[in-house]
């Protein structure tokens, strides 16, 4: 927690942008710089940054909605899960910053950096972004956000709502938009070199612009490890029967595996995230504490497999067959006092065929539930509070 020093340290030097910013009164002010400072959680709403250095700066869960940041020195800083609603980032400097999970609905950064870019360690000050220098927007809320004219090269916007958002004239060479969904989107004259788009949400019209330039949007540059994953799942069967200590886990990063055969296959506790698994036969596996968030699993068949504890969050899981699998809660301690759920959580289920299964336990926060196929027993018990796409079912007066 910040000390009462702390925050007037901060609070002075806010005062003083002000001042540098109006030029009233005249040499008084002083340019904000708020380097690698803590500044988590502190409410920033409406407040006036505009080209401030924030190099490295800690801002995770801040409240900036509506905050002026066009210009700002946001290089190596930590953004995430803050909200940044309608704030103004026009020409800000966000290279190697962590934004994943912030809300930024609205917000313009027109002509931002947005590249790779590391800082590098300055004796006691480390930055708070992104250690490898890579830039990443996984998971964020940017629906009808402005990003044109920006530098964005393999900037990362895994599982992020790109909806109605305006793209035109910037460079996304090499960027991740593995599972985003780009509902709406305006691409115009924008550089597409090497995209990863394998699971984005799109609508026909960008599809077919998409297309007829030559972007492969199911698959475009994903690594394929197909021919050597037999070897890799009996090692991984291995690592889970000596409970880690022998075997290699399945670790596996944007890999294309479109059509795979994982039919009863032991596979608790691998990694497949941000994967092309369209298509791919699961039925009968277990996958318990298994990781496939973000990954595209389109039509995917998980017939009785176990996903108990298993992390699918932001996973497109349209069309996919989910018949009988199992969704329990992993009990962790062995006593009952930590179960772990399965998480569908920002997932797309359209149209998924749930029946005799049960999502009752089940993380469905943001999840997109349209036309899924339900049996009696599929919602009972289920929280769909934050569900999206499911209306309940009301008799007729």
């Amino acid at each position: 927690m910040m000390d009462e020093r702390y925050l007037r340290a901060v609070r002075d030097a806010l005062v003083r942008h002000q001042q540098w910013l109006l030029r009233d009164p005249a040499g008084k002010g002083r340019r904000a710089n708020l380097s690698f400072y803590e500044l988590g959680g502190l409410g920033l709403n409406r407040v006036n940054l505009s080209g401030a250095k924030l190099t490295g700066a800690s801002l995770a869960r801040a409240r900036l909605v509506g905050t002026l940041l066009s210009k700002a020195d946001l290089y190596g800083a930590d953004l995430s899960k803050a909200d940044l609603t309608g704030a103004q980032l026009q020409g800000a400097d966000l290279r190697g910053a962590r934004v994943d999970g912030a809300r930024l609905q609205n917000a313009n950064l027109q002509g931002a950096d947005l590249r790779r870019g590391m800082v590098l360690d300055a004796g006691e000050f480390r930055a708070a972004g992104n250690s490898d220098g890579t830039t990443t927007f996984v998971g964020c809320s940017l629906s009808k956000a402005i990003l044109t004219d920006c530098r964005m090269a393999q900037c990362d916007f895994s599982g992020s709502d790109l909806s109605g958002v305006d793209f035109s004239g910037s460079d996304l060479s090499g960027a991740i938009l593995i599972g985003a969904d780009l509902t709406g989107a305006t691409m115009r004259k924008t550089t597409l070199d090497g995209v990863l788009m394998c699971g984005a949400r799109l609508n026909d019209e960008l599809r077919t612009a998409l297309e007829r330039h030559g972007v492969d949007v199911d698959g475009t540059g994903l690594t394929t490890t197909a021919a050597r994953m037999s070897e890799l799942i009996a090692e991984h069967q291995i690592w889970v029967d000596k409970l880690g200590k022998g075997g290699d886990r399945i670790q596996l990063q944007r890999i294309d595996l479109r059509g795979y055969n994982f039919a009863n296959q032991l596979l608790c506790g691998a990694v497949m995230r941000f994967c092309g698994l369209r298509g791919a036969d699961f039925s009968g596996a277990k996958l318990m504490m298994a990781d496939l968030s973000y990954s595209d699993l389109r039509d995917a068949d998980f017939t009785s497999a176990d996903l108990s504890g298993c992390n699918l969050e932001g996973a497109n899981l349209a069309g996919a067959k989910l018949w009988r699998a199992k969704f329990r809660k992993v009990d962790l301690s062995g006593d009952g006092s930590r179960l772990w759920p399965t998480s569908f959580a920002k997932a797309r289920l359209n149209g998924a065929d749930l029946r005799d299964a049960s999502l009752a336990g089940v993380v469905l926060r943001g999840t997109d539930l349209t036309a899924i196929k339900t049996s009696f027993a599929t919602l009972k018990g289920a929280d769909l509070s934050a569900a999206r796409g499911w209306q309940p079912f009301e008799a007729p007066a």
